[in-house]
This record gives C-alpha cells, structure tokens and sequence, in this order.
C-alpha cells in the first residue's frame, strides 16, 4: 500500500502496521482570498496575453520589438508608475505559482466538467469543489462571504435525522424491525 503525504497532512501507524492517512481540515476561505485569487488569475491572463503579443510582433520586426521592450521596462521602472510597480509585482508572483504548463490550468472541479481556464471560481464552503461563478449563477459584483453550493444543499433535505427504527403495522397491531 502507498501512501502519499502532502506538507500539513499528517499519517499514523496502526497496529497492523498499515499506514492510514487523515488529512488536516482545509482552511475556511475567505473574501479576501478569492479577491486575491481572481487577481491573480486576471494578471495571469494579462501577461499570457502579452507573450503572445510580443511573439507575433517579434516574428515580423524584431528591431521594432525591442525598441518597445527597452520603453515599456523605462515606463515600468518610472517612479511616477506605482500602479505599474504594483502589477509587476503581481505578474511576478503570478509567474512563480503559475506556470504555462502548469495542470491546475486544466483541471476539473465545477460540475460543468469544463477546466478551470482562468475562469472565476467560488469554493463551497461544505464539501470544498471549485465552481465556476457562472455555473453559480453568482455576479462578480455580488460575492458573497459564505457559499454553499446547490449538491449540499439538496443533501440536506436527503439526510434522515431520526436514528428511530422504522416498523410495519400488521392487522394483529405487531411491529416487525426492519
């Protein structure tokens, strides 16, 4: 049996000597880290944008290019540009969590079965999948703190509450336990 742990994940040893593995609760997200999120994939976006920009624009005039390039690093490195300052920073940390060939990019969690793909994405705080903000039918501009997505919420009606045992009445007024 192989076991894999992550960092916070934590493994015990039986008495059969088997490894089981209980993972550490996730952290509860919040607002600011879905802002901090959606910004970051927006950055993403941003600076692929670009690449590609500059790629076709270098294919067919190199000279011209780097002339931009030399620009937009002197506009950049400007004191009067703090915004500019602050996306680069942005772009940077971007840059080290995500890469082009990064499989977060292309994985799955909305029930849509489409990828991630720098779409927004809220967590349910329950059961803790992605979901796309437009499967939600959630606005940008109307997030809310908590969210709980519509699978959990049916679960709940589903659950059965009483531990009672049901019973079968007959004509002679006996129980019979399922």
């Amino acid at each position: 049996m192989t076991t894999v742990a992550t960092k916070g994940d934590s493994l015990k040893h039986s008495a059969r000597s088997t490894m089981e593995y209980y993972p550490e609760p996730k952290k509860k997200r919040t607002l600011e880290d879905f802002n901090t999120f959606c910004s970051l994939i927006l950055a993403y976006e941003a600076r692929q944008e670009e690449l590609k920009r500059k790629s076709k624009s270098s294919n067919s005039e190199d000279s011209v290019s780097s002339s931009t390039d030399s620009a937009y690093s002197e506009i950049a490195s400007s004191p009067a540009s703090s915004r500019g300052d602050r996306e680069e920073r942005l772009l940077d940390d971007v840059d080290e969590e995500y890469d082009s060939d990064d499989e977060a990019w292309d994985v799955t969690t909305c029930y849509c079965s489409k990828p991630f793909a720098g779409r927004p994405m809220i967590e349910c705080s329950e059961c803790l999948t992605w979901i796309h903000l437009s499967c939600a039918k959630i606005r940008r501009s109307n997030v809310p703190d908590t969210f709980v997505c519509q699978k959990c919420k049916d679960a709940k009606h589903t659950i059965r509450r009483s531990n009672r045992v049901r019973t079968t009445h007959s004509k002679g007024r006996q129980g019979t336990e399922l």
